[in-house]
């Protein structure tokens, strides 16, 4: 397993305003120093004609000492807009957000929220009869095969290195537009020399300092640990923002590492995105769909909706095309290359990176999404709206390492 070593500098920056927070879709236009809001519900202080990110939530001058507070914690009332604790629905997960910010609560199989807005929990009968199973049955259709670790990377997260190892793996992504650096881990406890969480993070992330932020939270129901903290690759400073999952036989992890000099709250809510994407799978071996190069791990919506072929290409390449039916909906190629950068083949090609194998050849990793259309069946439109996930579920072959490469 590569261990990378890295460091980071948190700066805490403490807003005294006394202007009242303006309420606006649009930046402004009007020179000065106020706080407004945009339409995603942003907080943005305006200092002079320049804009300054704050956050995320309810903010205000506190009516005493004038300092910027989030929700609650400016002794505000509920006449006055005090921050309602609530639960809410995003990406297939029930969440609760309240005064200190947003917690992971767990599948929406597993959780609903009643009319109330209380929060409730399914049977396991209830979660049984809703798919048609017993519940002996669900439980052993929902845990089948080997536990993986997801994250929700866009295409614009490029793959700087892709690993898989004995009983794990290891991936870099260049993430928040090349400004931070994801490492997904997925970790033997056998092969930890400390298996605790602090060792996890001493072997592979060691903490310069104090950790700035520990938060207990729950991913499919695996207790899990998010973390900020400060690390040094290099004698460089960096912020470390990671999420790490713990079972009986795997650690997993997710840490996103920004230079100290950079790191902002922009930053932090980027890292927090990422870390609230991660979805745990179980799958088997026969939900990977494989060539020589690379193996892709079938997302659990595509397993019941899709098949997939693959074909030789020139010079050792491979295509691997998904069908909903007999449509194509996403092909992944591995294309052989000669030393010259070529341009993509259409606007529906990505570039994913540049595959080294063993005995020296070179592949350019490419993606290609079939032209959406409306009269497409449903289930067709279901694979497309989610091929990132197919895209994200890439993995190397042993022998082989995805690094960054270039095309014209």
């Amino acid at each position: 397993m590569h261990k990378k070593f890295l460091v980071l500098l948190t700066g805490s920056i403490a807003l005294s305003i006394s202007a009242v927070p303006v309420l606006a879709s649009d930046s402004p236009t009007d020179d000065g120093q106020y706080i407004w809001q945009d339409e995603n519900g942003d907080y943005w202080y305006r200092n002079g004609s320049e804009d300054e990110y704050i956050g995320e939530g309810n903010y205000a001058p506190d009516p005493d000492s004038g300092e910027l507070m989030e929700s609650n914690d400016a002794g505000w009332t509920e006449q006055d807009g005090y921050f309602e604790p609530h639960y809410y629905y995003e990406d297939g997960s029930v969440w609760l957000e309240d005064a200190t910010g947003t917690t992971y609560i767990g599948s929406r199989d597993t959780y609903y929220i009643d009319d109330y807005g209380n929060l409730q929990e399914y049977s396991e009968s209830e979660a049984a009869s809703s798919s048609g199973d017993s519940s002996e049955e669900y439980s052993k259709s929902e845990k089948r095969g080997e536990l993986h670790m997801r994250v929700g990377f866009t295409a614009d997260d490029t793959i700087r290195e892709s690993m898989p190892e004995k009983e794990g793996y290891f991936e870099q992504r260049s993430v928040n537009e090349g400004k931070s650096t994801a490492f997904a881990l997925k970790v033997a406890n056998s092969s930890l020399e400390d298996s605790s969480l602090k060792g996890f993070l001493a072997e592979y992330y060691p903490v310069k300092g104090e950790i700035i932020t520990q938060k207990d939270l729950t991913f499919e129901s695996y207790p899990a640990t998010k973390y900020q903290y400060l690390t040094a690759v290099n004698e460089e400073e960096k912020n470390v923002d990671a999420l790490v999952c713990q079972t009986d036989d795997y650690t997993f992890g997710l840490f996103i590492l920004t230079p100290s000099d950079t790191y902002d709250k922009v930053a932090e809510k980027k890292a927090t995105e990422l870390i609230k994407s991660i979805d745990f799978i179980y799958a088997e071996s026969v939900d990977m769909a494989m060539t020589d190069y690379f193996q892709v791990l079938t997302p659990e919506r595509w397993k019941y909706l899709c098949r997939y072929e693959t074909t030789e290409t020139e010079n050792g390449g491979y295509k691997l095309t998904y069908y909903n039916e007999d449509v194509p909906v996403l092909t992944l190629e591995a294309r052989y290359y000669d030393g010259e950068d070529q341009p993509l083949d259409s606007v529906w090609q990505g570039y994913l990176g540049r595959i080294e194998t063993i005995d020296g050849k070179k592949y350019d990793l490419l993606s290609t999404i079939s032209q959406y259309s409306e009269d497409a069946s449903d289930e067709w439109k279901e694979m497309y709206d989610t091929y990132l996930d197919t895209i994200n579920g890439i993995r190397m072959m042993d022998g082989c390492s995805l690094t960054e490469g270039s095309h014209i």
